[in-house]
């Protein structure tokens, strides 16, 4: 139950934010321009949540960028095909739309944050053409340039930006990349002053205007409770073992569930590797439903492939799930009946969500994970993962290296199908009627999304029989870079209650909330968008609040 004492705090400010992502700091960046005291408090030892370990990216629609070639109408109709009526409040959408390029501008004029469109990074849904309404074969995504990060918040404070292994290297911007990097000596000089590009890039902007302002960022102080007064209002929160007022309100912008295994499978219902902080574990959610919130969405997350590999390890020295959808031409993905049920070449946001699906005609989940990735002898020809930077595994010939645990190698498809589990005559049939295809250049029953609407000429070959002698197998498993399902909102991000309508005192951003694309992921920054113009309303609304008596 929420904590209804109003005595003995050990501190009092106007806001309390709890988390430090994206939607968090933007929040408090509002809250104190609006002329609140705010603090922060982040549970893990690192600041920046999700948003710090991403791509950075922000899917901002009609933004500066892109206002001569988009339109709101055409953004709101995309996003609401996308949702097909599943956000929880569709009139959100047309919030989102409105607010995001006022957001922009506004943290561009007030922190250090620089941004650019993304290259190559069209609306994820042109890759089938223009059958979605509103869809456009341009980035609508907004990147992050990189941000002194050293030099501008001090080497501690710069150190303590968290940054993950999936996009790599944290001081190039993905624009930078594309047009062909940066010199040696340039990423040099970045990384020994550290600098952060990216999500930490984001990060980094919102933390040096929260320094400006003179707001806190407490870590290693995880929200524990919320404290109520008798009419059920939030009046503040426990937080690392002490009791902080919130005069004016509570920001709950703490990450998702997807590291809680119990809520994993209450909402989800089956398996999903994390690709996220470990400290997102639906903290927020569960304080915030203690005291009566209405929830949305929770059936919901942000997918990706993930494969397991020895080279990324993590924080416990067990290795780190690998953001990777099949291994491209040459390769199926295959359930563990040896039946092929999906392509890793569609969008990523929608990789997982076939190993949920339900056989009616043999009762079960038929896809669920693991699958297996499915190739031949070019693969090893190449070297498995090869093409991953730093990585030299190469499995050729007699004298190579014996195979890694996570491969599984053999000399025929059934053999291989009889190591992995697989039935062989399935597989077998499997591997022939896509070789009859693949032959060709064809792939009648999924066809492919990367040949077909990206890439043109004799380089653009992705459907390339799987042929031996030497075959291979990777378990596939379904991953997620956060949850996006949470508490329900309303237009200035103020928690919905099942009680009451409005629970006052409380708003939400980011995964702790339901997101307002109705679980949608319709460009790059489907994520990161949302959670930083959300926590903008939020921030914004709360400074306007009037000071409440809170004991």
């Amino acid at each position: 139950m929420p904590d209804t004492g109003e005595a003995s705090w050990d501190e009092v400010h106007d806001v309390v934010v709890v988390g430090s992502g994206g939607g968090a700091l933007t929040s408090a960046l509002l809250a104190a321009h609006g002329g609140a005291s705010v603090l922060v408090v982040e549970k893990d030892e690192f600041i920046g949540g999700t948003t710090a370990v991403s791509g950075g990216d922000m899917w901002i629609p009609n933004s500066r960028h892109v206002r001569d070639r988009d339109s709101r109408e055409d953004a709101i109709a995309y996003v609401t095909r996308l949702s097909d009526g599943r956000a929880s409040d569709p009139s959100l959408i047309e919030v989102y739309v409105d607010t995001g390029p006022e957001a922009l501008e506004y943290l561009e004029a007030h922190t250090g944050l620089d941004t650019e469109p993304h290259i190559g990074l069209d609306d994820y849904y042109s890759v089938i053409g223009d059958r979605i309404p509103g869809v456009r074969p341009f980035p609508r995504s907004v990147s992050i340039k990189p941000f002194p990060a050293g030099p501008e918040l001090g080497l501690d404070l710069a150190r303590k930006i968290n940054k993950g292994p999936w996009v790599p290297p944290v001081e190039i911007s993905f624009p930078e990349s594309r047009r062909g990097g940066i010199s040696a000596e340039e990423l040099a000089k970045r990384e020994k002053e550290v600098w952060r590009a990216k999500g930490g890039g984001l990060i980094a902007a919102l933390l040096k205007g929260l320094v400006d302002a003179g707001v806190e960022v407490r870590t290693e102080t995880p929200g524990e409770k919320l404290v109520t007064d008798a009419d059920g209002a939030v009046i503040g929160l426990v937080a690392g073992g002490r009791r902080i007022g919130a005069r004016k309100g509570v920001v709950l912008a703490c990450g998702g569930f997807e590291w809680n295994k119990e809520m994993v499978k209450t909402f989800i219902g089956y398996e999903v590797k994390p690709m996220t902080p470990w400290s997102n574990t639906g903290d927020g959610h569960l304080m915030a439903m203690e005291a009566g919130a209405k929830l949305g969405s929770m059936t919901t997350f942000f997918s990706y492939g993930v494969v397991y590999e020895p080279w990324q390890k993590g924080r416990d020295g067990n290795p780190l799930p690998q953001m990777i959808m099949g291994l491209g031409a040459g390769s199926i993905i295959v359930n563990q009946h040896g039946n092929r049920f999906m392509h890793g070449g569609y969008t990523y946001n929608d990789f997982s969500h076939p190993f949920n699906s339900f056989d009616q005609r043999n009762p079960g989940f038929t896809n669920k994970p693991p699958a297996w990735i499915v190739f031949g002898a070019e693969h090893f020809e190449k070297g498995i993962l090869g093409s991953k930077p730093g990585i030299e595994l190469n499995l050729t010939g007699p004298g190579g290296e014996e195979p890694p645990e996570w491969l599984v190698e053999a000399g025929s498809i059934r053999e291989l199908a009889e190591k992995t589990g697989i039935d062989p005559e399935a597989l077998l049939a499997t591997v022939d009627h896509y070789n009859e295809f693949a032959e060709k250049g064809e792939d009648p029953d999924w066809a492919d999304p990367l040949q077909t609407h990206v890439l043109t000429g004799p380089d653009s070959v992705h459907i390339k029989p799987i042929t031996g002698p030497r075959y291979g197998a990777i378990q596939q498993w379904p991953g997620t870079i956060g949850t996006n399902g949470g508490l329900r909102i309303d237009a200035d991000a103020r928690v919905l209650g099942n009680r009451v309508p409005i629970i006052d005192g409380l708003y939400a951003a980011g995964n702790t909330s339901a997101s307002v694309l109705g679980g949608t992921y319709p460009g790059g920054g489907g994520c990161v968008g949302p959670s930083v113009v959300m926590g903008y309303r939020a921030g914004r609304h709360v400074a306007a609040q009037p000071s409440r008596p809170i004991g």
